[in-house]
C-alpha cells in the first residue's frame, strides 16, 4: 500500500480500533506518514482534539512502557507497591493522554524491541492492557518496522501478534514522494534527481557492505543539510568536501550521481532569460535529466506574475515535463490551478487536466 493511501486509511483503521504495523525497507516514511493522523483525525470529528506520542521501540525498557514501583503506605501503616504512570502518558506538549479526545501512539523501529517489550506492547495494541494500566479512552497503538530481511537488527517477531494485527506492506512510490517533496521545499535539483533516479532512491534491500546508502530519508536528510549549508540557493557547488559529505549521506554512487546533476544546473538557461523570452530561450533536446531539472527549476519559481510566459516556455518541452512542471508548481502554489494562463492551458491538454485533477 502506497503512504498517500495509508493516510486515506487511517480513518477507518482509528474507527475500529484496529492494531497497526507498517512494514518496509529503511526510509521509507512510515513515520512521519503515521505522524499525520492527529491531522487527519481532526478533520474527521470536528472539534475533537488528537495527541500524538511517537516512542523509539528499541530504546524502551520494561520500567519505560509500565512505569516503576513505588511504595505507598496505606492508612493501616502498612506498605504497598504502585506503579507509576509511564514517562510517555505525557505528550511533547506536556499535556497528559487523557486531557485529549484521543491520539496515536507511534512506536517507531518496533521489529527491533526486545521479545518481552514486543509482548507488553503487543498486548497493549490489542487490548489497550499495558500491565497496571490501560490506554486511555479514544489511544490506540500503531507501529512501524522494517523487515527481517532487511538487515536491520530486527528480532523475532511473535506469531500470536502477527495473527491479530494488520499488517501492511509499504509499496515504494516515486510520484508520491515527489508531491511530498514539493510541497515540503525540497530542493528542484533534488527532486529531478530523484525523479531521474528512483532506482537509486528507492534501491531494494540493504548495500552488501555497511555504509551510507539513498533512500527517501537519507535523501530529505541531505537536502536539508544541503540548504543549510548553502542558503538554499540555486547554484549549489561543486565542492569535493561537499560531495564527500553527500557520500556520507546517500552513499557514494548516490553522491556522485547527484553532483552530475549538480554539473548540469549550469549549463541551464536562468529563470530570468526564461521569463523574458520564452519563445526564444533554448530548450534541451534529447536530454531527459535537462529537462526534468528545467521542470523542477521553473515549478521551484514560477508565481502568478510569471506563469504565463514560463508556460509558454515549457510547453515546447516533451509532454512529460510539461506535466512534471505543472504538477510540481501546483502542488507548491495552489492557486495557480485556478491562474487564467494555467486554466487556458489545461483545457487544451487533456492529459495535464487529469494529471492536475489526480
Amino acid at each position: 500500500m502506497k503512504l498517500h493511501d495509508i493516510a486515506k486509511r487511517m480513518p477507518g483503521w482509528y474507527a475500529a480500533r484496529r492494531s497497526i504495523y507498517l512494514k518496509s525497507a529503511p526510509g521509507r516514511g512510515k513515520t512521519e506518514t503515521l505522524s499525520l493522523a492527529p491531522t487527519i483525525l481532526a478533520a474527521k470529528y470536528p472539534g475533537k482534539s488528537f495527541g500524538l506520542v511517537i516512542l523509539n521501540g528499541p530504546l524502551l525498557t520494561p520500567g519505560d512502557v509500565l512505569g516503576y514501583l513505588m511504595p505507598r503506605r496505606l492508612d493501616n501503616g502498612r506498605l504497598e507497591s504502585v506503579f507509576t504512570d509511564p514517562f510517555w502518558f505525557r505528550t511533547r506538549e506536556g499535556k497528559r493522554l487523557d486531557e485529549y479526545d484521543g491520539g496515536v501512539i507511534v512506536v517507531d523501529e518496533a521489529d527491533k524491541m526486545d521479545t518481552d517489550l514486543k509482548k507488553i506492547m503487543g498486548e497493549a495494541a490489542l487490548s489497550g492492557r499495558l500491565g497496571p494500566h490501560f490506554i486511555p479512552e479514544g489511544w490506540v497503538i500503531w507501529m512501524a518496522g522494517n523487515r527481517a530481511t532487511d538487515r536491520s537488527g530486527s528480532t523475532k517477531e511473535l506469531d500470536h501478534l502477527i495473527n491479530r494485527r494488520m499488517e501492511i506492506d509499504v509499496t515504494d512510490d516515486i510520484e508520491g514522494w515527489l508531491e511530498w517533496a514539493s510541497a515540503n521545499g525540497l530542493l528542484p535539483l533534488t527532486q529531478a534527481f530523484a525523479a531521474q533516479n528512483p532506482q537509486i532512491v528507492f534501491t531494494e534491500g540493504v548495500p552488501d557492505k555497511q555504509g551510507a546508502w539513498c533512500t527517501p530519508r537519507s535523501l530529505a536528510g541531505w537536502d536539508r543539510y544541503l540548504r543549510e549549508v548553502t542558503g538554499g540557493t540555486e547554484n549549489i557547488p561543486d565542492d569535493p568536501l561537499l560531495a564527500e559529505e553527500a557520500s556520507g549521506m546517500i552513499g557514494v554512487g548516490g553522491s556522485s550521481q547527484y553532483f552530475a546533476f549538480v554539473r548540469l544546473e549550469r549549463e541551464m538557461p536562468r529563470f530570468e532569460k526564461i521569463v523574458a523570452d520564452p519563445t526564444g530561450t533554448k530548450v534541451p533536446e534529447n536530454k531527459p535529466d535537462a529537462a526534468m531539472l528545467i521542470a523542477y527549476n521553473l515549478a521551484h519559481r514560477v508565481c502568478d506574475k510569471t506563469i504565463k510566459p514560463v508556460i509558454t516556455y515549457v510547453q515546447r518541452l516533451e509532454k512529460e515535463f510539461a506535466i512534471t512542471f505543472a504538477k510540481a508548481a501546483c502542488t507548491r502554489n495552489s492557486d495557480l490551478v485556478i491562474h487564467p494562463a494555467m486554466r487556458e492551458w489545461t483545457s487544451k491538454n487533456a492529459s495535464l487536466l487529469a494529471a492536475l485533477s489526480r
